[in-house]
């Protein structure tokens, strides 16, 4: 069912994770003392991020990444171990912390699952991802070298990549490995954030109604769709879609402006669609951060509306939120911006809370949200001062979402929210869980109605203003609100009475409904378990379609990380198994994806310019012709693969092979050492 190797990796993952996990457990059990689980399940994200920003940061100072980053991470990790444990720390017992252990194993080996039924990393922007993660793997320095734009570092969201990469170094495993088990880790944390954030916010008045509005969130998180892959897909029958065919799961995150077609077009993905299709796109792999601090704010809110009020932050809640802001903008910018309306939304419902001195609490959170504000800036300053911004300006929309397709995409969870903010000005409104329910889905709705104001000009065409400001906030927004439903029906669930009890039970009904999402995703492809073959491995396209190509990918990443290669090898558009050898090895080639290269630098004449260079290469007829990139790039190494045959038909292998010796062969397919004597003349 599952071979060895993989077997093997997967648990070297998870013994790292929760050795990590234990080391962070003082700091996690300091942020979250009423938790019953004392920050256990928090401390395992919170373990990588610290490690990793450590890490980085120790790049950042000149330590090489690829040697030490795994030593300088976990040396952090124990600092903060050092200066947060405490002896009189209250231990639960042990067959609690066995449970909970295996609560996160049971997570972990179903994000495995899932991801290894589709293990490829192939599609979609998996061949970018993989190559961040593979060139941090090379990094001496921060920001890492762009494999895909020889010369210069990357220019994106890339600490999440990083990130990975240190716990792919940390747990030793391999590197195609390690990107499918992060896919399945980021799925656990998620997973287990969002059962904390309400069981903690539910869990005081029933544990039983509490566990289990825990788990139904999330698994509404891991596997529910939008209101769309309800209607549009087992009532499709009914639905006015324009669509000939039968229901197909991205349906549901391509449904503004493409069903009907429009020229105003909005991306709407959730997270059970980003775990589904196993892409480490920088929105997946933040969600993590996003739930620590969206965990953070709940906390806060039910701690100082409640009894224990002391109408502040405290220092250690003001330094996690400031490095996790600073890895949300660091690792995707667009979070930084959706939980950063946590600190306004935050205050304004401690100011209505209290009763007298508001003034002088409007002067303390102000404080506190600059301070935090402040020291997040100071934190992620090694990448900003590096990072040139890739969005230009901020517009006023000028088109609007139908509101019938607003309804058919939230109609699940637009009730339950309003009602949470409706009974904040009743007496519902004292309880100090139902205010957390409160924020979160007052910042959700948010979050929806954002891209209906503004949207933020990028690359992409008239047609496509707006979808990408959609697609990021929208991502944030579903979450966040099945979070806040299930909030409501616990509170439902926990009063007496059958009119609460019914209530409950139809703001479930919608929401229930759309996990019929996961089995349009899953069905074919991970059921009957005992007819499919599970791995970890992500090459198994390039050793099923382009078997001598394997041979190439696995010279480059035999070589060591501080031999300087430059590659020259078939460039293409995006989305395509173009620049594959420089993405599976981190190892940097002239042009990647020119798309995307667009997009990162600004500039799509330099992005097309490399791609003609190299395309001319391919087409030499003489060595001289050859010979003018090696000169302009210092060209180490050439690549002559499937590729390049199919891309360059007409390539003269002969002309190439003057430029070297061949260093390793596999068919027709070769890499080539350059001699610069080879150029001299």
């Amino acid at each position: 069912m599952i071979d060895a190797a993989s077997v093997g990796s997967a648990l070297l993952f998870w013994f790292t994770i929760s050795a990590c996990g234990l080391l962070a457990w003082p700091l996690a059990a300091a942020l979250f003392p009423q938790d019953d689980d004392f920050g256990f399940l928090a401390a395992k994200p919170l373990a990588w991020l610290v490690g990793a920003y450590c890490g980085w940061l120790a790049a950042v100072a000149g330590i090489p990444f690829w040697r030490y980053g795994w030593i300088t991470g976990l040396l952090g990790l124990l600092a903060v171990f050092a200066l947060t444990f405490r002896t009189k720390l209250r231990m639960p017992p042990i067959k609690r912390l066995v449970q909970w252990e295996l609560g996160f194993l049971t997570l972990l080996m179903v994000g495995i699952l899932i991801k290894g039924s589709a293990a490829d990393i192939e599609g979609l922007e998996k061949f970018m991802d993989f190559g961040f993660i593979n060139g941090a793997l090379r990094a001496s320095s921060m920001p890492p070298p762009d494999p895909w734009w020889m010369g210069q570092p990357i220019n994106y969201y890339y600490f999440g990549h990083v990130a990975a990469a240190w716990l792919i170094q940390l747990s030793g495993v391999p590197a195609d490995h390690g990107f499918n088990l992060m896919v399945a880790t980021v799925f656990a944390f998620a997973v287990s954030l969002t059962y904390r954030i309400v069981r903690g916010c539910l869990g005081k008045m029933n544990d039983r109604i509490s566990v289990v509005c825990g788990l139904v969130a999330a698994s509404l998180v891991a596997f529910g769709g939008n209101f769309h892959s309800v209607l549009y897909g087992p009532f499709r029958a009914l639905s006015p879609t324009t669509y000939s065919r039968g229901f197909f799961y991205p349906d549901s995150t391509r449904f503004v402006g493409f069903d009907p077609l429009t020229d105003d077009r909005g991306f709407t993905e959730m997270p059970a669609y980003g775990f589904g299709v196993g892409d480490l796109h920088a929105h997946v792999l933040n969600l993590p951060v996003a739930f620590m601090i969206l965990m953070i704010f709940a906390r806060i809110v039910e701690r100082e509306t409640g009894a224990a009020a002391h109408y502040g932050l405290r220092w250690r809640e003001i330094i996690i939120l400031a490095l996790l802001f600073a890895i949300s903008a660091m690792s995707n910018s667009w979070d930084a911006v959706s939980y950063g309306l946590l600190l306004p939304l935050t205050g304004l419902l401690l100011l209505t809370h209290r009763k007298g001195r508001r003034l002088r609490l409007f002067v303390k959170l102000s404080l506190t949200a600059a301070v935090t504000v402040g020291l997040a800036l100071v934190l992620a300053s090694p990448f900003l001062v590096s990072f040139k911004p890739i969005a230009s300006t901020l517009r006023w929309m000028d088109g609007r979402t139908p509101f019938w397709q607003l309804a058919v995409l939230y109609g699940h969870i637009a009730l339950p929210c309003l009602i949470l903010l409706v009974g904040l000005f009743v007496a519902f409104g004292r309880d100090p869980r139902w205010r957390v329910g409160a924020l979160l889905a007052l910042c959700a709705l948010c979050l929806i109605a954002l891209p209906e104001i503004v949207y933020v000009k990028d690359i992409y065409g008239a047609d496509n203003r707006r979808a990408n400001t959609m697609f990021k906030l929208a991502f944030e927004a579903q979450p966040i609100a099945m979070m806040a439903s299930m909030i409501l029906i616990g509170l439902l669930l926990q009063r007496k009475g059958v009119i609460a009890a019914v209530a409950a039970l139809v703001l479930a009904a919608p929401l229930l409904a759309t996990l019929s999402y996961a089995d349009d995703i899953y069905r074919y492809r991970v059921f009957p378990m005992s007819e499919r073959t599970f791995t970890l491995s992500g090459t198994g396209f390039i050793v099923r379609s382009r078997h001598d190509d394997m041979a190439l990918i696995d010279w480059l990443r035999s070589q060591p990380s501080d031999r300087l290669i430059i590659l020259v090898e078939a460039p293409g558009d995006s989305f395509t198994q173009k620049s594959r050898l420089s993405a599976f090895s981190g190892v940097p080639t002239i042009v990647g994806w020119r798309g995307h290269e667009w997009l990162w630098r600004g500039d799509i004449s330099s992005a097309y310019r490399r791609y003609d260079e190299v395309a001319a290469f391919y087409n030499s007829t003489t060595l001289r012709q050859a010979c003018a990139l090696v000169a302009t790039y210092g060209v180490t190494h050439v690549a002559i693969g499937t590729v390049e045959r199919e891309v360059f038909p007409g390539i003269n292998a002969d002309i190439f092979r003057q430029l070297g010796p061949i260093v390793v062969q596999s068919g027709n397919s070769m890499i080539i050492q350059v001699e610069p004597a080879s150029c001299a003349n």
